[in-house]
């Protein structure tokens, strides 16, 4: 009963809630992102064959190009942010023009 509600709930929150839908979306993507990459580094056997050196080097690369996705997705939500401002000033503008 309570799983069935909250199900409903869940539901209701990603029809309703466009950035709640958003997060949700992005979460499941992520999961399935992280069980695939799962599924492939224990079905190969790349990585075996590195030494502690290379291993460390495998570490830094995928921090970097975390930091540049991280820095991306940053730098895309602000300009989103600019052309929202940019639209509602217009808008408001149109307005106080007629």
């Amino acid at each position: 009963m309570l799983a069935g509600f909250l199900l409903l709930l869940g539901l209701a929150g990603m029809l309703f809630f466009p950035s709640f839908r958003r997060r949700v979306v992005e979460g499941l993507k992520a999961l399935s992102d992280r069980l695939l990459l799962d599924l492939l580094r224990s079905t190969s056997r790349f990585g075996r064959e590195l030494t502690k050196d290379g291993v460390e080097e495998q570490r830094m690369w995928r921090e970097q190009r975390l930091r540049n996705l991280r820095g991306l997705a940053l730098r895309s939500q602000e300009a989103i942010s600019r052309q929202r401002s940019v639209i509602s000033k217009n808008e408001e503008q149109s307005k106080n023009q007629l």
